[in-house]
This record gives C-alpha cells, sequence and structure tokens, in this order.
C-alpha cells in the first residue's frame, strides 16, 4: 500500500498554476474538490475523545491522495497532447508539497491523460497490478470522481454510489443539509414519475420499494423491472439513473440564474474605465464586452434550453407512455441525458463560477473608477475561459 511521502521523480511533470493556492485551500465548488479541508475535518471527528462518535472514513485509503485538491479543468491547446481522446474538461489532481502551506505549490496531473496509472505508481507508489484491494478501490474512486461531472457533494455521492462505491454522510459535513436537502429535492421530482411509468396499480410498500430499487441502482445490479421494461442493456442502467438524477438536480440549482445573467450584462453595459483609455483601448474593451456577453448568454441559453427540453421530453414520455413506443421514448430520453449529462453539469458551474466571479470584482455599474488595463485583462481571461466550454449541448 502507497501511504509513503512523496519523493522526486523525473517523469513527474511539476506545473505551476496560475491561480493562488491559497485561495484554493478556501474553495469548495462544483469545480473543486477540497480533500484537505474534509479530511481534517473526518480525523478530527475522531479525536474528540467521545467513543461514541468515530472517526469518519475518508475517501482513499491512501494518505497522500486524502490531502489533494481535485479540479475540473478546461484544457488549453498545449494540454490535449496529454490524452489520447479528445476532450474539453480534465480532472487535475494537485498534489501539494505541504498541505498546510499551499503557497510554497505542488505537482498535479490528470486523472484522464495517458500516463496516468505510471504517474500514480511513481509518485505514490500505487500500482493495481499488485491486486491490493485498496489501491484498487482508490484507483476506481478516481475514475469515478473523473466521470463525474462536476465536483458537487451530491453529484459525487450519486456518481460514487452509481459505481457501487458508498461514501458516509458524514464525510460531507460542511454541506451535509445541502446534500441532504438536495437528494430529498431530486427524489420528490424522480418518485412520482417512476410511480407513473410503472404503469399498474401497487400499493404504498410496493411502490416504495420499488421506487427505491430503481434510485439505489449500481453497476452491480442485475434486477430492475422499470429498466428492464425500457430494454436499456445492463451496462447501462447506473449510468442513465445517475444522469436523470443529476440533470434533475442541475435543472434545481440553475433556477433564477437568468435574472443574474441579466445583472452581468447590466453591469458589462454600465460599467466604463477611466478616462486616462485611449480610444483603441475603449474599443477593445467594448469588443471584450459585448464577446463576453454573447458567450455567457449562449452558454446559459444552450444549459438551460437543453435541461428544460430533456426534461420535459422524458416527463412527456412518462405520461402518455404507450406500450412499445412509449418504453422507447423514455428509453431514448434516458440514454441522451446519459450521453450529454458532462457537458451540461460542467457548462453549469462555468456559467455560476464566470458570472459569480465577474459581480464580486464588479458589483455594479460604474464610471470613471475601473483602471482601463485591469477591466481588460479580466475581460479577456472571462472570455477565454467561457470559450473553453465543454461543448454546446443540444
Amino acid at each position: 500500500m502507497g501511504c509513503e511521502v512523496m519523493g522526486p521523480t523525473a517523469a513527474f511533470r511539476e506545473r505551476k498554476e496560475v491561480r493562488s493556492f491559497q485561495k484554493l485551500r478556501r474553495t469548495s465548488s462544483g469545480r473543486v474538490l477540497n480533500l484537505i479541508n474534509l479530511t481534517d475535518a473526518a480525523t478530527t471527528a475522531g479525536t474528540t475523545g467521545d467513543k461514541r462518535k468515530p472517526a469518519v472514513k475518508t475517501l482513499f485509503y491512501n494518505a497522500v491522495l486524502n490531502y489533494t485538491i481535485l479540479t475540473k479543468h478546461n484544457l488549453r491547446d498545449n494540454e490535449h497532447d496529454l490524452f489520447v481522446r479528445p476532450l474539453h474538461v480534465a480532472t487535475k489532481i494537485f498534489i501539494p508539497f505541504d498541505p498546510r502551506r499551499l503557497e510554497i505549490g505542488g505537482r498535479s496531473f490528470f486523472i484522464e491523460e495517458a500516463q496516468f496509472k505510471d504517474h500514480m505508481r511513481e509518485l505514490l507508489r500505487l500500482d493495481i497490478a499488485t491486486g491490493d484491494k485498496h489501491v484498487a478501490h482508490d484507483i476506481k474512486v478516481l475514475e469515478a470522481l473523473s466521470r463525474s461531472p462536476t465536483l458537487d457533494p451530491f453529484i459525487i455521492t450519486e456518481c460514487l454510489r452509481a459505481d457501487g462505491l458508498r461514501v458516509e454522510p458524514a464525510f460531507f459535513a460542511e454541506s451535509y443539509a445541502l446534500v441532504t436537502k438536495s437528494s430529498a429535492d431530486v427524489f420528490d421530482v424522480f418518485k412520482p414519475l417512476i410511480q407513473k411509468a410503472l404503469g399498474k396499480v401497487a400499493s404504498p410498500e410496493e411502490m416504495t420499494r420499488f421506487v427505491d430499487q430503481v434510485w439505489n441502482v449500481t453497476e452491480a445490479t442485475t434486477d430492475n423491472l422499470f429498466l428492464e421494461a425500457l430494454q436499456i442493456p445492463r451496462s447501462e442502467w447506473a449510468n442513465v439513473i445517475f444522469a436523470w438524477k443529476a440533470l434533475i438536480y442541475y435543472d434545481l440549482v440553475s433556477r433564477g440564474t437568468g435574472d443574474r445573467l441579466n445583472k452581468v450584462l447590466k453591469v458589462l453595459q454600465g460599467t466604463t474605465p477611466k478616462i486616462r483609455a485611449s480610444n483603441a483601448d475603449l474599443a477593445h474593451i467594448g469588443e471584450l464586452k459585448r464577446e463576453l456577453a454573447r458567450n455567457l448568454y449562449k452558454l446559459h441559453d444552450g444549459s438551460t434550453v437543453y435541461i428544460h427540453n430533456a426534461l420535459k421530453r422524458l416527463v412527456a414520455a412518462i405520461i402518455s407512455k404507450s406500450g412499445t413506443a412509449g418504453a422507447s421514448e423514455i428509453s431514448d430520453s434516458l440514454r441522451d441525458m446519459a450521453q450529454h449529462i458532462s457537458a451540461v453539469g460542467m457548462n453549469v458551474v462555468l456559467f455560476d463560477q464566470v458570472t459569480g466571479y465577474f459581480l464580486y470584482l464588479y458589483p455594479k455599474p460604474t464610471t470613471n473608477l475601473v483602471d482601463p488595463e485591469d477591466l481588460e485583462c479580466e475581460l479577456s481571461n472571462l472570455c477565454e475561459i467561457v470559450e473553453l466550454r465543454d461543448g454546446d449541448v443540444r
């Protein structure tokens, strides 16, 4: 088992991060999973002296992995050669030299890149070829996190559940209430649709048991009347049910984003830099404003329209279910969700983070107060980030 102290390795690349590592330490969002804070909290839970409160099980067996930061990273052109298949977004593991001093930097690599298992073996002494069940577990968790559209606690929990991996609810202690509410809200939407799709009279006990069976489908599930009736291949069961839950979740968290978009557009339009800017600089800033506005609108509209139409199509198919044709329509809807859920999730979170950061920088329209060079730099950066979104969804 590889819980040893990290040593130097010539094959392992050290990459400088533009972002502040200190800022990353405080970050937790759909794009960032800060395991340092979560592991500290889980470990502390077992050191209170109260034997009734044992330590919460951490996400990994490997000690170093439990003190990493994972991010969903929009790939730049110079990074594509690291992968054997085309990707827009990859999952980066940042391993700090010292988890208590992130400012001194660390090392990073992508779970999806061709040399992933080589890096795991060379840096962490984790070699799946040894047959160690703890190593196999940790690799499986990382691969599940790679497939997870975003790193929200609810999405992670459901993605790991689909792979037959369980996360103790208390591990996400800070987000526990949010995870619980999200799960309840998603289940409230999910349950009546399953009941409707069942298409027969059942007792409350039978209905509850049936819905729970569908909700808890994993890769190990071999018997499910609902999915068998839809003639969905067994290998896709866990994916389609996860995608269904995830899409409901993204729909719930995306409500009200139209108001935020309008606020950003209002601030963009009403903000002008200090008058010392040249005409050429002002013209370029104007172009960047228009570009950011167009891209944010496209990002927002593409994701929300897809979510709305996908859920509407599924609901319509379930409500009007009629024999083989109805089952086929439900099946096609679920499989389409599974195909697009990664792009939808990343675009939802990207919109939230870009607009949130912009409104943090410029909370309201200002005239002759903003430095023109700073404004131009920030707008250019945000335009580049939005351009790297995970493709359009239809």
